[in-house]
């Protein structure tokens, strides 16, 4: 149950100068003690019920996910996939996989807010399709549903008002200013963001624990802390090394206040991950379901509705999850894809699952700035 936290250890371990030119193995027979961020109970809940759930279509259905302290970016537990072995798995939990819609607060709203000012209930035209730069763009329902605010839009995961969002950013703040809003929090894109990356398009591609260290910083008033697993390292000698990790402001404290308020409409009624939530605990979330391109439907004869890789992504004050979830190869008629909304819920039954048995109850809530003034669904910034 610990080999992928052991995996992650072992990656960040060799990246302190102290030992670069050194062999892993050596340094690990050296006789060193690591002191790390896991805490054993809650890695065992997560491999356990990664090992054992009923949220698995077949075997070649793989999983990743990442769990880290919502205050520190501490790396709480890990799972690089079902039954985990390490050297032999790909670690599923730091392997990039494509995100879907768990980036349209880091490239879309969060932007408007941080950037306009906009308030929760800022809104926003939504259309049945919408053309950006000669692509066609539709909702996940091919519908339109008015006049909606961004709070409604990002918690429904509708995609025009999304991109409408993005257009704003760009055309107000700069070009550069949604790319700018994600590289502070560990996204960083080589080229351009494109309107299909802004819905988790090619370029979009990260891992369960690039997406957990970005959602902490919602949980955390804007403070972005990579994932990081090791306290310090003492050598034999008695001598200790000490292990730094990023840590900034990457928001102003409205923009996280105001996007965790936001995400936890999730959880409502309508909402994408509506009955996942956990009773008693104050938590946030945005959900990822991805697509295939045009050719694979037709060449494999899928569904309209198989998706490719599901998402969910959630905090609270204390920790913050994400899970991802996908195939190892395509198959014909869907067999190996997420058809439909229920087998699209899997992620959202595991997150469920761990957070109800990991979660303090304490009903601690995420806290409000100086900034803003209002509640859902009508927060503004003050002033």
């Amino acid at each position: 149950e610990y080999n992928s936290y052991v995996n992650f250890v072992k990656s960040e371990l060799m990246n302190n100068k102290a030992f670069k030119d050194e062999n892993l193995g050596n340094v690990l027979q050296s006789g060193i003690k690591i002191y790390t961020n896991m805490d054993k109970d809650v890695q065992k809940t997560l491999q356990n019920d990664v090992d054992n759930g009923s949220f698995y279509k077949n075997k070649d259905q793989q999983v990743g996910a990442t769990i880290l302290d919502s205050k520190t970016g501490g790396l709480v537990a890990i799972s690089g996939g079902r039954d985990f072995k390490d050297v032999v798995n790909r670690n599923q939990a730091t392997d990039p996989h494509p995100t879907g819609s768990s980036l349209k607060p880091f490239l879309a709203y969060g932007p408007a807010i941080e950037n306009m000012k906009w308030a929760t209930n800022h809104a926003i035209q939504d259309e049945s399709s919408y053309q950006v730069d000669g692509s066609t763009f539709r909702n996940y329902d091919t519908k339109s549903h008015g006049t909606v605010s961004i709070y409604d839009a990002l918690r429904q995961s509708f995609n025009i008002p999304a991109l409408k969002a993005w257009q704003s950013v760009k055309q107000n703040a700069g070009n550069d200013a949604p790319k700018k809003f994600a590289a502070k929090l560990g996204l960083n894109y080589e080229g351009d963001i494109g309107p299909s990356e802004v819905l988790g398009g090619s370029a979009s591609e990260f891992s369960p624990t690039q997406l957990a260290s970005a959602f902490a910083a919602i949980a955390n008033g804007g403070t972005y802390n990579n994932a990081h697993s090791i306290q310090k390292v003492v050598t034999r000698d008695g001598e200790t090394i000490e292990y730094d990790h990023t840590s900034h402001k990457a928001m102003s404290d409205y923009t996280a206040y105001m996007l965790a308020e936001m995400l936890k409409g999730t959880f409502k009624p309508y909402g994408s991950a509506y009955g996942h939530g956990v009773s008693g605990v104050n938590m946030g979330a945005k959900t990822g379901t991805g697509t295939y391109g045009a050719e694979t439907y037709s060449q494999y004869k899928l569904p309209d509705n198989a998706a490719k890789d599901v998402w969910i992504n959630g905090f609270t004050p204390q920790y913050t999850m994400s899970v991802w979830m996908g195939f190892s190869k395509v198959k014909q008629y869907g067999e190996n894809s997420f058809v439909g909304h229920s087998q699209q819920e899997y992620p959202q039954f595991l997150y469920e699952n761990v957070m109800s048995k990991i979660s303090s109850r304490d009903g601690e809530d995420f806290k409000r700035p100086s900034s803003v003034s209002g509640s859902i669904p009508s927060i503004n910034v003050s002033g």
